[in-house]
């Protein structure tokens, strides 16, 4: 039985669906043997958490701790099985990366030293540490969603790890992107796979991926760049479609927001892959580094885009409303929490034999908070999904109020109101007692131009993260970078101010009052937050 390409696809996504939906129903007999039968099916399986106990030599652990992304080699037992000479590197980014005497994420790469073997029948795993996703279940539940949307993600697991005997605990277990990955979901896995640098979106340059295909030239890429930079908008879309899997990058993009993959590709332009189809020779979009989603309920399902093809996408007619059209049918059919719950309690309920006492009892009471985000992301979005289409700001004498604020990322530790202050001031208040990025947002629909979001704010005892360029309050545009002034302290009534520009008409802009802090309280003054439209 031969099944490949797109028709592959599909069977991965039916399996994908009834997982998620905790549906019995699944591909015919025979299309569950193929299924089963690919590279890493029995590390995947449902449910499976695998035991892996790690040895590193101590010239290998001082070469970690002094060049962490450098492979050194390892010996590694699965049971009774050794595997030596395995190439291991510590990976992670800001927030997730801790060195290799703590508890270290990892990446294990089984032929780097030792070409043609094999781990389950694939190349190269991640083990993740999962500190910014003390549920376990965030990756999973990303991965299982985004393929049950048609869009090829890779496999999640558990595993229990040690390292030279000492117990680094509960880890995520995800397939790397390799051709081994590929080839489960395209006829050809020899196509140029390219992952992002920091910053970098598709007019940039983008790492090419370690997969061992013959090296091709960039033009699909270029060309996918061009098409998003194209000013006309007739043109683009002609142009997009030309170079771009758009039907499913829609469904990418959807699925990033939906899910609240904020430090995705759509909204930060970060961990994500580009695979240029063969077959097609279009771009496809890959989804990664899902292990912090749902983190707020309420944001905005149409917010302003930051990567470069999702932001063209957009801006034009036909894609807004593909958008739109998506977005509606991946809610009903794929974001229901009863489902999600129980695919939430069932993985928490595979980590309780490998978990201790007081392991298990936080990841259960992080997993309530999991569900509970999901609900309120439901509710949220079927409350605003629904709404009629914003209109054009009315910029009377130059400038506008903003009203229809709504709180966004409520601090764990503190309070955000709506009210009016002693002397008569109608405020927006934000106050917290812990670490906290929180703000109050609303959106407005602008036309071509240069304009200034502006408002008065005062703080108190606001004390500054502990890292990070920006601190305290200020003002924001959805998907940029503060430019205001940073309030942090005490201080009396300031006017904060931030310019942007709208490069195109009927363009639906984010305004966010925004407080990072471990503690203190700002006050934005309601009646004076507005958008000034400013000279070209």
């Amino acid at each position: 039985m031969e099944l490949v390409g797109v028709s592959l696809r599909r069977l991965l996504q039916l399996m994908a669906f009834a997982i998620c939906c905790n549906l019995q129903a699944a591909p015919e007999h025979e299309a569950r043997k193929y299924l089963e039968a690919l590279p890493g099916a029995d590390l995947f399986r449902e449910d499976a958490v695998a035991k892996l106990q790690i040895e590193i030599s101590v010239p290998g652990l001082e070469v970690l701790q002094k060049e962490p992304r450098q492979f050194v080699s390892a010996t590694i037992r699965e049971n009774q099985v050794v595997y030596t000479n395995v190439a291991i590197h510590l990976k992670g980014a800001i927030g997730s990366f801790r060195p290799v005497d703590d508890k270290p994420s990892l990446t294990v790469d089984f032929e780097h030293f030792s070409p043609g073997r094999k781990f389950h029948g694939l190349r190269r795993v991640h083990l993740n540490n999962s500190v910014e996703d003390p549920t376990y279940c965030n990756e999973r539940l990303g991965s299982e969603l985004f393929g049950a949307a048609g869009i090829p993600a890779p496999r999640v697991a558990g595993a229990l790890v040690t390292l030279n005997g000492r117990r680094l605990g509960l880890y995520v277990l995800k397939e790397g992107f390799t051709e081994d990955f590929l080839s489960c979901h395209f006829s050809h896995p020899g196509g140029n796979l390219y992952e992002p640098e920091e910053g970098h979106d598709v007019n940039q340059h983008l790492k090419r991926n370690s997969v061992r295909a013959q090296a091709r030239d960039r033009q699909a890429l270029r060309a996918l760049a061009m098409a998003a930079l194209d000013p006309n908008i007739s043109n683009r879309w002609a142009a997009l479609n030309k170079s771009l899997a758009t039907k499913e990058f829609i469904s990418f993009m959807a699925m990033e927001i939906m899910i609240g993959h904020r430090d995705g590709y759509c909204l930060a332009r970060n961990n994500f892959r580009v695979y240029e189809e063969l077959d097609s020779q279009k771009i496809m979009f890959l989804p990664d580094g899902m292990d912090q989603l749902f983190g707020n309920p309420s944001a905005p399902w149409q917010p302003r885009m930051a990567g470069l093809v999702a932001k063209a996408v957009i801006e034009i007619p036909e894609g807004k409303l593909g958008y739109r059209e998506c977005f509606t049918t991946l809610l009903t059919n794929l974001l229901r929490p009863d489902f999600l719950a129980t695919r939430v309690d069932r993985v928490v309920a595979s980590l309780r034999p490998f978990a201790t006492v007081a392991e298990f009892d936080s990841i259960q009471n992080e997993a309530i908070a999991l569900k509970r985000r999901i609900a309120e992301r439901r509710r949220d979005l079927d409350l605003n999904v629904c709404q009629p289409e914003l209109k054009l700001l009315s910029l009377e004498n130059g400038d506008a109020l903003l009203e229809n604020w709504v709180k966004a990322e409520e601090p764990h530790d503190g309070t955000m109101e709506m009210g009016q202050s002693p002397d008569g001031i109608s405020e927006l208040h934000i106050m917290t007692r812990s670490e906290a990025s929180t703000s109050w947002r609303t959106r407005a629909v602008l036309n071509r131009g240069h304009y200034r979001f502006e408002g008065r704010a005062r703080v108190s005892g606001v004390k500054p993260l502990a890292s990070g360029k920006h601190q305290g309050a200020a003002l924001r545009i959805g998907g940029s970078t503060r430019r205001s002034d940073d309030l942090v302290g005490d201080s009396s009534w300031r006017v904060l101010g931030t310019d942007f520009q709208v490069e195109t008409d009927a363009t639906e802009v984010e305004f966010i009052c925004e407080l990072r802090a471990v503690g203190g309280e700002v006050w934005f003054d309601k009646a004076t937050l507005k958008v000034v439209s400013m000279p070209q």
